[in-house]
């Protein structure tokens, strides 16, 4: 089952399939309706406009549902970390702080719970 994460922007909400990097829909107010903008999506329900946001929502992750193949092969995956350091390197690294990893080398979730 497709696992669809909701991101608020501002007024905005953008739909982001799990395990790839970019959302592949956009929720918005207009007036008193809320419209759907389909960046990776079927070009026929471009600007469908409906009352409610959940009822959008919905709609969305049934959609999402029955095309999850087709939307991880058009999706970019999520980058991939960097290996860790060479023997070398790290002989060299231990050499002037043991333990030390490069930040480079981190991926960047790592760093962020570190800190």
């Amino acid at each position: 089952m497709a696992m669809v994460h909701w991101v608020q922007m501002g007024e905005r909400q953008y739909a982001i399939l799990e395990g790839t990097t970019r959302a592949f829909a956009r929720v918005s107010p207009q007036g008193d309706r809320w419209v759907v903008r389909w960046r990776y999506g079927p070009k026929a329900g471009q600007g469908m406009a409906l009352k409610g946001v959940s009822l959008m929502q919905r709609m969305i992750m049934r959609w999402a549902e029955h095309n999850e193949a087709s939307l991880r092969k058009r999706i970019p995956a999520a980058s991939k970390p960097y290996e860790p350091p060479t023997a070398q390197e790290r002989y060299f690294y231990d050499a002037v702080w043991p333990g030390y990893v490069p930040a480079h080398r981190r991926p960047r979730r790592m760093n962020r719970e570190n800190h």
